[in-house]
């Protein structure tokens, strides 16, 4: 009962969430992000009505709509640079080209690790499909914030809040899925209680953070990109200096 209570407390506050965001016009400014939401609000319908019509099809839907969840997630997470990182391009096209590409090694290895001796795919490789992706995508997180404090980048309220959500259920998940890939169905009940109250928490988060925009202010630091443009523009002004001083020696001479 407390299960399901979770549940449908879940559905409601993500369709809560993208409903304020319509209303108060601050969803284009992060399509990815409510994107997610309104995936997951889809995902989570799904799945409950499979579980209250059709419960011996609910494994097989479950693990179906889990696959299509890691990988909306890593678009999140790579959302999450594109908006802190917006005045340091370089950085952040380096950034979003590793993590693209970290998450892209993650899918291979365990594509051709755990299908081996296997036919087709099964839940266990989502498992640790979901547990892998999710271990980079903190480590992803972890070095944004490193990015964040070393170029004094203010996050701002929805952001921060998205990302401290976001980071807590993927916390929760990688140990969840940890466990539930070690002892299997022994501990299902119990994963799946603790992965939907992680959401529920994450989900808590966000409705808070993001019930109003609120713009981010500038970085206290010069952006990159500003910087180079300053120091191009101070050689030009020196070399046209030096050639008015050495054309007025000459002449003087």
């Amino acid at each position: 009962m407390l299960a399901e209570t979770i549940w449908v407390l879940g559905i409601f506050l993500e369709g809560l969430l993208l409903f304020r965001s319509w209303r108060a016009r601050h969803f284009l400014k992060f399509p990815f992000f409510f994107s997610y939401v309104g995936f997951v609000l889809v995902q989570s319908v799904i799945r409950y009505c499979v579980n209250k019509f059709y419960p011996s099809q609910y494994a097989n839907a479950y693990w179906c709509t889990e696959f299509v969840g890691v990988v909306a997630g890593c678009a999140v997470v790579l959302d999450f640079y594109r908006i802190a990182l917006a005045e340091f391009l370089g950085v952040a096209k380096l950034a979003r080209s590793t993590l693209l590409l970290a998450f892209v090694a993650t899918f291979l290895r365990v594509l051709l690790t755990s299908g081996q001796g296997t036919l087709g795919w099964s839940p266990i490789q989502t498992i640790l499909l979901a547990r892998d992706v999710r271990f980079v995508a903190i480590v992803a997180i972890f070095s944004l914030l490193v990015l964040v404090l070393y170029y004094a980048i203010p996050l701002g309220r929805n952001l921060r809040g998205m990302i401290l959500g976001y980071g807590l259920f993927l916390g929760i998940s990688v140990i969840n899925l940890s466990f539930f890939g070690r002892f299997g169905e022994e501990v299902q009940s119990v994963a799946s209680f603790i992965q939907t109250s992680a959401y529920l928490l994450a989900l808590s988060l966000w409705t808070i953070s993001l019930w109003s925009y609120s713009p981010r202010g500038a970085a206290a630091g010069k952006p990159l990109n500003q910087s180079y443009v300053q120091i191009f523009a101070e050689t030009q002004e020196r070399l046209a200096r030096t050639r008015s001083e050495v054309r007025d020696s000459l002449q003087i001479r």
